[in-house]
């Protein structure tokens, strides 16, 4: 099987030749060459012939790219690699065609694919030529820095740190682990930002350079971490001073409004503030205009005094307040004497007295009055005449005609009830006969 397969890969290589040779009438096919060229090294590889396979895929790339296929070119230089790195164990050939499958990449425009490359060579480089790996995985950091994409080297910095701290190379360390700090700084990552700080330090510590990690501790520390340490120097130390001008940094004020609050009452044990706060040291006072923080002027303390005071409205019926609410004055023009200042009461349970009299209730209408309202609206303002005796009556309206009552006149009897003619049935026969 592997022999036919190895002999279908020699047929297809020299089809492929064919192809590419230029006649005397004919150019080089290079589309149908990479073809040929591709199948090939397919077959090559099923055949387990790795270094035919090999050739089989250089050619193949070289006739994608004279075909204007600049990806195909550099796909098929990493498919050499990879057998070049799994099955041949050949490092150094692999990273060089590694690096060659990175250039057609970075040709055709697909910057991630050329640092990805590099980023295999590198790690093919590790075991054998580390300050090659270092290099490698340098320059694929670089790619991705210059086209802003720094978020995909963070596995690759961690490697090429490592690398270089286990070789030695501190000061390069130093170098890649600031490069790194700096893409974590653009992306906010705080946390892992603070390791890659302190990473500098230690190694920094490691060369024995102590003056020059103080002074990247003071640059790479916020001003959060200034104040924080200034806060913890004046509790260690005592100091009030310093505390109280740690705590009114413009930085502090940028905080919580309860939390910048709360830093004005800090002291230290055993201290007081110097200066006590306006919360604390005085009590509001309302002035004239609403407001608080001013005392009232005299002239304002008079007017306030000069006010009179509310009319007490609770207890009074509504009558009550409606009879006092007329009896006020309304027109602008008319002055009202002003009420006497208010004294000091002599007993706290005695209200004041109302500062208006109430006028008295009038007594409630009697039954007769009720009577006669009822009937001057209900008998068209007619005269109502009180029930009361015959004698009454005439002496009061003599040239009146005494109304008759059945009691009165018992000589003269009452008219006879006439009842409404009767109705023939002669006209109501002629009238269903209509």
């Amino acid at each position: 099987m592997e022999a036919q397969r190895i002999r279908d890969g020699v047929k297809s290589m020299q089809e492929g030749d064919k192809a590419a040779s230029k006649g005397l009438f004919r150019k080089p096919d290079w589309d149908v060459a990479s073809g040929c060229y591709d199948r090939a090294a397919t077959a090559f590889k099923v055949g387990k012939s790795y270094d035919q396979a090999v050739q089989a895929y250089v050619k193949a790339s070289e006739a994608f790219f004279k075909a204007d296929g600049t990806h195909l070119a550099g796909k098929a230089l990493e498919n050499a690699a990879l057998i070049l790195v799994q099955n041949l164990d050949q490092p150094q050939k692999a990273a060089e065609m590694y690096q060659r499958a990175s250039d057609l990449f970075m040709t055709n425009g697909s910057i991630d694919r050329a640092a990805e490359q590099l980023q295999k060579a590198g790690r093919a480089l590790e075991n054998t030529d580390v300050s090659a790996a270092i290099e490698m995985y340098s320059s694929a950091c670089t790619l991705y820095e210059q086209e802003d994409r720094g978020r995909f080297a963070i596995d690759i910095y961690k490697k090429a740190i490592s690398l270089l701290v286990r070789s030695k190379k501190l000061e390069k360390a130093v170098d890649m682990l600031h490069r790194q700090a700096a893409v974590l700084q653009k992306l906010t990552n705080r946390s892992h930002l603070c390791k890659a700080n302190l990473s500098i330090l230690i190694v920094l510590f490691a060369i024995g350079d102590e003056v020059e990690a103080g002074k990247q501790f003071n640059i790479m520390c916020s001003e959060d971490a200034e104040i924080g340490q200034a806060l913890l120097q004046a509790y260690e130390e005592g100091d009030q001073e310093l505390l109280e001008k740690t705590v009114r940094r413009q930085h502090v004020s940028f905080l919580d409004n309860e939390v910048a609050k709360l830093s004005r009452t800090l002291t230290v044990p055993g201290e007081m503030l110097s200066q006590p706060t306006a919360a604390a040291g005085r009590q509001p006072t309302a002035h004239a205009s609403g407001g608080y923080g001013r005392q009232m002027s005299p002239r304002g303390q008079q007017q306030q005094q000069q006010q009179p005071p509310t009319p007490l409205s609770s207890g009074m019926s509504p009558a009550q307040m409606r009879a006092e609410l007329y009896s006020t004055p309304s027109r602008p023009s008319e002055k009202s004497t002003p009420p006497p200042p208010p004294q000091a009461p002599v007993a706290a349970a005695q209200p004041p007295p109302p500062p208006y009299a109430v006028p008295q209730q009038p007594p409630p209408p009697t039954q007769e009055e009720l009577d006669q309202e009822f009937a001057r609206l209900n008998m068209n303002n007619e005269k109502y005449y009180p029930p009361t005796s015959d004698a009454q009556a005439l002496h009061d309206h003599g040239h009146q005609q005494p109304r008759y009552e059945p009691n009165s006149h018992p000589s003269q009897p009452p008219a006879p009830h006439q009842n409404p003619p009767p109705k023939f049935e002669e006209e109501d026969d002629w009238d269903d006969l209509r």
